[in-house]
């Protein structure tokens, strides 16, 4: 028996007992005992099919309907079990007689490279298989459902040592030299089946077919955007924005498509999709397809990795040679492979423009990079498709599959069973996730933004569309209707749900856009614009600092994965690549070197119902320092429009807030008379408590006169008293009816004012336009809970990581008793202890530093991790505790400013045990 892949013939050996089939054509089949125990059939791999040959040498056909469903061993429970092929060194040994083993040990190195040596310790890898269902066709029955086709089995090793991988069946051989997935080429028994790479072929026929299928089939989720006609027509209209014309080699304004020969002037009535409501999607039609006209050409985007060193770009100094028709042909020498090669592909797509970032922008004008930084969700959002170059380093690695040459066609194939070829299939998703290119912060929102990406990686190509996701080796189901798991790890798939939870978007945006890297630190938050936007657009708020401001209290619940340093320059020549930006510690982009996540074991009370959640389990009003100095609202619910894009339980505040009942600022509207109990009473403090702290103490009371700019009218006592009780509290402004404990403190009057603007505080009306000529400072200023509270590390079974660099600690109050957990970075909590002169061992000496803590909202409960022992801190049973908990803060000050140092949670109740008692505070976190 031959087994396909390298050309070489596969020799049995003795010494392993193996059982042997025959395929009815005299070829004898052997499996090892460990991989028999698969029970490897036809019937297995196809679920649903039409009748057609399976396997290449097979000389009658087989008939799949008349096929039994299930055979023995084999009923829908026993699916869920996996299976244990063994170790990688047992594999290696039968790879030389059993097939299967051979597919196993090959599945590990990529195609067409030097054959992988594995290390002792590697060798004890063990090998599971699973079976999993694959590929899926939507059904003619109403309401619109998809039937399950075929099964892959996924390989997966232990400890993740190597990346998964899958076998998947193999077409028929007629199939086999075509090189189109035109429709009607390929019979739908044959969708999701793997298929031979052809070395000579022309990929570039393969290629159009790949965009004639979604342009003309998928004409509800690709041809949709998340851009409104409005927005895209100012931008073409812009004097900044131009592209490439390929044929005339020259830098041109997109021109309007008079005409109608675009891809975007295809009509809706000539498509074989005509219900405009079947889709999962809904009713949501494209912007040419409302029109039934594109407004303009079409164009191709181009995403890739500069690298390192210089690079021909578009200046001040040729901008007018490259917009004379030929004067890039003049340069094209000059120009990285990859823009060569993408412009080549591009012209034999029969396309004509082109958008290159390096050329497009004049690269040493502030104002043409900014300008067109701000609407990259417009520019690969509106792109007809995107080339995604992810196979080399830099621009100057090509579009490899492009060349004969660096095309890799090599495959591993073996008959596994009788009419039963499989092959050796890695998702196009691992390939990119092990590139260069992903690593790349920019590249994040070109790839989730974009409509259409035709991805170059390992010297393939795939294309990924929103419907579907077709490669070289399987047959992809072309209308879109379908599913394969080929899409189950592509970024852009999240945008489906943009519509129904759009900040379960978001913090999955924020964990894969920080995990990458930044050539310029101060490009952070401008290469997570077009994203921002997008969730702007469906949230109805703006974002400060890459947060949201309809969530902005779950928004600060973020948490690094790995050790985190501070973003911003250490030293003065390092202040250049800020460029004067400053980022704050409250947000994710004010850190760098670790992946921040919205962790669900942290969160997951908010998630439940996350408006609920922002209603009755916050109570800060935050304010945020504006360019010129003053104290901005961030959020107002009479000014607002957000609050309805969503399902209701992902919304965030409420927004149009009942003027009638609307709360005016407590501060505002109630004084405290004299003689009248503060809420709270007296903070309990230590012998040690610091004269500067207790300088900054405001307990409920009426603030000194300070340099508070009043507005006539606003600040009044409030008139009816019948809404101070607690049956009926006022709503403020988020829409929150707030507890007594908060209703009786000030929150929206403040004293503390900054050097650079130190005269008096003045505060403005909400805005939700961000002012671009004088931007917003990094400071919040509001009112909370504070308490001082102390630290030990927690006794944590080593083995559960929390991330490199971070420890568990427990904490402390004043009596010492435990209440609370928060994950610190170690590297910090040194150098706190190197701060002190302690005699003892470092481990009582943080016994001995007081920390300063500050409540930002509710959380529900602490998890196992967090709380391994219930000590009865509350007199409750631990599971009817629930929001009896604070998320807090471990924050540090710096000239007066606050900075954010972790996220913790203690019990409410702790912090009249603290050692300072519970404060309510006017804080400025930086």
């Amino acid at each position: 028996m031959s087994i396909l892949g390298e050309g070489s013939a596969m020799r049995l050996t003795n010494g392993v007992s193996w059982t042997k089939e025959d395929d009815g054509n005299g070829a004898r089949l052997e499996l090892c005992k460990a991989c028999n125990r698969l029970d490897l059939s036809v019937e297995k791999f196809i679920i649903h099919g039409q009748p057609f040959m399976p396997a290449p040498q097979s000389r009658t056909s087989y008939n799949l309907q008349s096929s039994s469903r299930y055979r023995e061993g084999f009923s829908p429970k026993s699916r869920n079990k996996k299976f244990e092929v063994g170790t990688l060194g047992e594999i290696r040994a039968r790879s030389v007689f059993c097939p299967f083993c051979y597919l196993v040990f090959k599945s590990i190195s990529a195609p067409g490279t030097v054959p992988f040596k594995a290390s002792g310790e590697e060798d004890k890898t063990i090998c599971f298989a699973y079976w999993e269902v694959d590929g899926r066709v939507a059904t003619s029955r109403k309401p619109p459902t998809t039937e399950a086709r075929t099964r892959r089995i996924h390989l997966r090793w232990s400890n993740n040592v190597f990346k998964d991988s899958y076998l998947v069946f193999v077409a028929p051989e007629k199939y086999l030299r075509l090189n189109s997935d035109a429709q009607h080429i390929w019979e739908t028994g044959a969708l999701f089946l793997g298929r031979a790479v052809i070395p000579d072929a022309n990929n570039g026929v393969l290629i159009k077919s790949w965009l004639d299928n979604c342009c003309f089939n998928h004409r509800v989720q690709c041809a949709e955007t998340e851009t409104s006609d409005r927005q895209f027509d100012e931008m073409v209209g812009q004097s900044y924005f131009g592209v490439i014309d390929v044929l005339d080699m020259c830098l041109v304004s997109l021109p309007p498509d008079v005409q109608g020969s675009s891809y975007s002037s295809y009509t809706p009535e000539t498509s074989r999709v005509s219900d405009p409501y079947d889709s999962a999607i809904g009713d949501y039609m494209s912007r040419t397809e409302r029109t039934g006209t594109g407004r303009y050409k079409d164009y191709v985007a181009l995403s890739y990795v500069w690298g390192k060193g210089e690079r021909y770009t578009t200046t001040l100094e040729n901008i007018l040679v490259h917009r004379r028709p030929s004067g890039l042909e003049k340069v094209i020498d000059k120009l990285p492979r990859v823009i060569q090669d993408a412009i080549a592909l591009v012209r034999r797509l029969g396309l004509r423009y082109i958008w290159i970032d390096s050329l497009c922008i004049v690269q040493d004008s502030s104002r043409s990079w900014k300008l067109n930084a701000n609407v990259m969700n417009l520019i690969y959002g509106n792109a007809l498709l995107t080339i995604c170059a992810a196979d080399g380093e830099d621009a100057n690695t090509g579009l490899k599959a492009m060349q004969a040459s660096e095309h890799s066609h090599a495959q591993f194939t073996a008959d596994c069973a009788p009419r039963v070829r499989l092959m050796v299939s890695h998702l196009a998703e691992t390939g990119i996730r092990n590139s260069e290119w992903n690593t790349r912060a920019w590249t994040f929102q070109e790839r989730l933004l974009s409509k259409r990406c035709l991805i170059f990686t390992e010297g393939r190509v795939s294309f990924q569309c929103r419907s579907t996701s077709m490669s070289e080796d399987i047959v992809a189901e072309p209308e879109g209707a379908g599913w394969s798991l080929e899409l189950v790890q592509s970024p852009p798939q999240m945008l489906r749900e943009l519509p129904r939870r759009a900040f379960w978007v978001y913090t999955k945006c924020v964990q894969l856009y920080s995990s990458r890297n930044l050539s310029k630190p101060k490009d952070v938050l401008a290469a997570f614009n077009g994203v921002s936007n997008i969730i702007t657009k469906t949230m109805g708020a703006p974002f400060v600092f890459g947060l949201p401001t309809s969530h902005f209290d779950l928004a600060l619940l973020w948490e690094p994965l790995q050790s985190p340093v501070r973003r911003e320059p250490k030293e003065a020549k390092e202040k250049e690549d800020y460029g004067g930006l400053e980022f704050p510690s409250w947000s994710w982009c004010g850190w760098t070197s670790a992946t921040m996540d919205y962790r669900d074991s942290m969160i997951e009370g908010c998630l439940t119902n996350v408006h609920e959640w922002l209603k009755e389990h916050t109570w800060i009003s935050w304010y945020i320092r504006d360019g010129h100095g003053n104290l901005r609202p961030l959020w107002d619910g009479e000014r607002s429009t957000a609050g309805t894009a969503c399902e209701k339980r992902w919304r965030g505040y409420k927004a149009h807030a009942p003027s009638r009942e609307r709360e005016q600022p407590v501060s505002r509207r109630y004084r405290l008379r004299e003689g009248e109990p503060r809420i709270g009473g007296r903070s309990r403090r230590s012998s040690g408590h610091s004269r500067e702290r207790e300088d900054l103490e405001i307990i409920g009371r009426r603030p000194r006169e300070s340099p508070v700019d009043y507005r006539p009218g606003i600040y009044e006592h409030f008139r009816d008293p019948s809404l101070m009780t607690v049956r009926n509290p006022p709503i403020d402004q988020y829409g929150r009816r707030l507890p007594p404990e908060v209703l009786h403190n000030i929150r929206d009057l403040f004293e503390q004012t900054l050097p650079e603007n130190p005269y008096r505080v003045k505060m403005v009306e909400y805005d939700c336009e961000p002012n671009i000529e004088f931007p917003d400072q990094p400071l919040l200023q509001f009112w909370t809970w504070y308490a001082s509270f102390r630290l030990l590390p927690a006794e944590t079974d080593p083995s559960a990581s929390i991330g490199d660099g971070l420890r568990r600690y427990d904490i402390c109050d004043a009596t010492g008793d435990w209440c609370g957990s928060i994950a610190l970075d170690t590297s910090w909590v040194n150098s706190r202890l190197a701060q002190k002169d302690f005699s003892a061992s470092r481990y009582e000496a943080i016994e001995e530093l007081d920390l300063d803590f500050i409540a930002i909202s509710d959380a529900k409960s602490f998890t196992n991790d967090e709380c391994d022992v219930w000590t009865y801190y509350i007199p409750k049973e631990r599971d009817q505790s629930e929001w009896d908990v604070y998320y807090v803060l471990l924050v540090e000050r710096k000239h007066k400013i606050w900075r954010r140092v972790a996220l913790g949670k203690v019990f409410k109740t702790a912090f009249t045990n603290s050692t300072t008692g519970r404060i309510w505070k006017e804080i400025i976190l930086g």
